[in-house]
């Protein structure tokens, strides 16, 4: 048996649906949105919060710009995606993001589970532990 959780959008804050997959957002959408909480957005903010263009009318990128991942051409806030998928994978992939927007029983549950990777649960520990001695973890 697993532990129900539900995810807030880091953007809207809102529960992203169950039925909908979680986005999780790279250095760039926190610095276009520092009021971000976590780096786990729904659907909807994704394509209402997006951007059309990384660069400038000269072609450069502006001051603080955050490069797209390496595998990606940095074009626009669709370059600036880390990863899509179910609550439960982008929890597991990002737990100090999970443990900000409501996965926090889910990802103490799964890091004591005797069949939990032995890689995962270290992650997730570290996780739950630096969250106790820092109140603002982003990502």
């Amino acid at each position: 048996m697993s532990v129900a959780f539900r995810i807030r959008c880091c953007l809207c804050r809102k529960n992203i649906p169950l039925a909908g997959d979680v986005i999780a957002l790279d250095g760039e959408w926190q610095r276009r949105y520092p009021d971000m909480y976590g780096t786990l957005a729904c659907e909807r903010c994704v394509i209402d919060y997006g951007w059309a263009c990384c660069a400038t009318a000269t072609g450069a990128f502006v001051d603080g710009h955050i490069a797209a991942p390496e595998d990606q051409v940095d074009v626009d806030s669709w370059s600036h995606h880390l990863e899509r998928g179910t609550h439960r994978a982008l929890v597991l992939t990002y737990p100090r993001s999970g443990l900000l927007q409501g996965a926090e029983p889910y990802l103490r549950w799964r890091a004591g589970h005797k069949d939990t990777d032995a890689d995962v649960v270290t992650r997730l520990r570290t996780a739950i532990q630096e969250q106790g001695s820092s109140p603002a973890i982003t990502t």
